[in-house]
């Protein structure tokens, strides 16, 4: 744990915040509140002394230990929460009702889920007031359709969670997510201006924010342009393109890894395709104009 701002602490997750763990990040007030729960087994030492527990999204890599939570309530954007209230809920968020994902689990050690009860269900511009310090929630939709980010408006400092830097660039492999609503999210940021950004994956950022935000947006258009340069090549069909790994280097065999690759992959078409940059044959092939 470091303490970035008075009263608010980075908790680094363990594999560097690397999936299958998120860091978290824990405020002191007057009641002592934590963001997500993906940390790792550090947080043992937060469960006693933690009144609220704030996720940012449905994602079990951010909600692992929320069973160590037992003693504080439990708040989320009302869009994402039944992806933590039923594994059925889960599943039809993420689209993994749709694939066979027992190894996938068995690769990422996350095979049991346990519902969290919600008490509290918050939206944009909401707020925590812990006395000393009071969090903003930012609705950033894109990655899941609750997905939030938290601003503590004393620092200047925003949680971004899974708007997270990291090099593979923005998520949105559920049939949940939205591509269009993840660059809105990504702009907001740019335009909100923080002094330090703290996201779920990556440390803590205090400079060249805007740049490294615009890096990673980026990465979509390198996406849209990989496909349009394979469908310049001959016309392809949704599992052709899919095929190309254009997204994931690989897919370790995993049908659950192709899901996700087929899933960005159509949403990079349906964006294309409204943007008359591409278009669609009777015969289900896609065709770059």
């Amino acid at each position: 744990m470091n303490e970035v701002r008075e009263g608010v602490w980075f908790v680094e997750a363990i594999n560097k915040g690397r999936y299958p763990y998120a860091n978290s990040l824990y405020l002191e007030g007057e009641e002592n509140l934590l963001i997500d729960t993906g940390a790792g087994p550090v947080l043992e030492e937060l469960a006693d002394k933690t009144e609220q527990v704030v996720l940012s999204h449905y994602h079990r890599d951010h909600l692992t230990f929320n069973h160590l939570f037992d003693g504080a309530s439990f708040s989320i954007h009302r869009d994402d929460a039944p992806g933590v209230e039923s594994l059925e809920g889960f599943y039809r968020l993420s689209g993994l009702n749709q694939v066979e994902v027992e190894a996938f689990w068995k690769l990422v050690r996350q095979v049991d889920f346990s519902p969290t009860r919600i008490k509290c269900y918050f939206d944009e511009g909401d707020y925590f007031d812990l006395g000393r310090l009071k969090i903003k929630v930012l609705h950033l939709p894109g990655h899941t359709p609750g997905h939030c980010g938290f601003l503590i408006e004393k620092y200047n400092l925003i949680f971004a969670s899974d708007i997270d830097l990291t090099g593979f660039g923005p998520w949105y492999g559920n049939p949940s997510s939205d591509l269009n609503h993840f660059r809105a999210s990504i702009r907001r940021l740019r335009e909100l201006k923080p002094d330090l950004l703290i996201t779920g994956h990556s440390m803590p950022i205090a400079k060249n924010i805007d740049q490294k935000l615009a890096a990673y947006e980026a990465v979509i258009d390198k996406h849209d342009q990989a496909i349009i340069k394979a469908l310049k090549k001959e016309p392809a069909t949704l599992r052709q393109l899919t095929a190309k790994k254009i997204i994931y280097r690989q897919h370790q065999g995993l049908e659950v890894l192709r899901f996700f690759e087929e899933v960005m992959i159509r949403k990079h078409l349906e964006s294309l395709l409204n943007g008359g940059i591409i278009t669609k044959t009777e015969d289900e092939l896609y065709v770059a104009l």
